[in-house]
């Protein structure tokens, strides 16, 4: 998947320079080891084979049902039904993929940081009830033994429990 933007802009650069698409997607295949190259040779043998060019780009989407793959091959079905120029439109959304893998990338790497807070923030209870533990044995044993002890154990589980999740939600974005 981080391997489309560039293949796509591959394809385009030499529709551009003057070959079809299928040349361009076979030399793309030929010079790419990755799996992008695997998926549009399947895409290749699958026309070869006999399948309409809608059904083998429908195939290209069930065998891998991401948007990117989904916004390829909905440009390209457009551009076949009404025409115009697949080059641009193929480099248009080399560029958008690129431009949005970039900024998931940036929002991954801000909120990892959130991410390790949550982390902290939900063992450090723990942490400080182990070393108040074999520091004050006696005192720290009566949450063990005693009915209100585990209440109040259960209720600080509960309580780090729903802040870990709700930190999670407060970071965890979605693009």
């Amino acid at each position: 998947l981080k391997d489309l933007p560039d293949a796509l802009l591959s394809i385009a650069g030499m529709m551009a320079a003057g070959t079809n698409l299928s040349l361009a997607m076979e030399t793309m295949v030929a010079e790419t080891d990755g799996p992008i190259g695997k998926e549009l040779g399947l895409f290749l043998q699958e026309v070869r084979v006999g399948f309409s060019y809608e059904q083998a780009l429908d195939n290209l989407y069930f065998r891998n049902p991401v948007v990117e793959i989904q916004l390829v091959v909905s440009a390209m079905k457009i551009s076949r039904e009404i025409g115009g120029s697949l080059a641009d439109i193929l480099r248009r959304l080399s560029e958008t993929l690129r431009k949005k893998m970039e900024m998931e990338g940036k929002i991954k790497a801000l909120t990892a940081q959130g991410k390790m807070q949550g982390v902290v923030m939900a063992l450090l209870p723990f942490v400080i009830a182990y070393a108040l533990f074999h520091i004050e044995e006696e005192a720290m044993s009566k949450l063990w033994i005693h009915p209100i002890g585990w209440g109040v154990c259960g209720f600080a589980v509960i309580m780090v429990s729903l802040g870990y999740y709700f930190i999670r939600k407060i970071v965890n974005i979605d693009v």
